[in-house]
């Protein structure tokens, strides 16, 4: 993930982060609530999850948050991972969460298993999504399993 200087200053929602938590664009104010939650709590359970979280996005609309642990090899682009939270993630809900409705039972989860990690993405029940890159060599349903009970979805049986 870019820093501030790379991309330009913070806007006024997005302050420019203030100490070093291993992690680069950390917002040094609360970020919006999302689920009941602060943005930044679903972050940071996430990324609590284990090394094999590489990226969290939570999502709203138009309003993002993107973390990306620090010194990642094979990283994907700062803009490449905001279009595919902008448009990618949200068609494939969309999609996936239409199909799920008519006769499967719902939609839980989406997994994208790309070359140097898998996309797990997550709807959430107030609106938007959680994101998640897992490494290739971890299981993506367990991650998807425990943002799903953090959003308050539960897991069917």
């Amino acid at each position: 993930m870019r820093t501030v200087a790379e991309h330009g200053a913070p806007n006024s929602r997005w302050p420019a982060p203030t100490q070093d938590l291993g992690f680069e664009d950390v917002p040094a104010q609360p970020p919006p609530m999302l689920s009941g939650m602060h943005v930044e709590q679903i972050v940071d359970f996430v990324f609590a999850l284990g090394d094999q979280v590489r990226y969290v996005a939570v999502a709203d609309g138009q309003d993002i948050q993107l973390r990306q642990r620090a010194g990642l090899p094979n990283a994907s682009s700062n803009e490449s991972d905001q279009f595919e939270e902008l448009l990618v993630n949200p068609a494939l809900l969309l999609l996936t969460r239409q199909r799920g409705e008519l006769d499967c039972g719902g939609l839980h989860c989406v997994i994208v298993r790309y070359g140097n990690f898998t996309q797990v993405v997550v709807p959430n029940p107030t609106g938007g999504h959680v994101s998640i890159a897992v490494s290739a060599n971890h299981d993506p349903f367990v991650i998807a399993e425990a943002v799903e009970r953090l959003l308050g979805r539960g897991v069917a049986a």
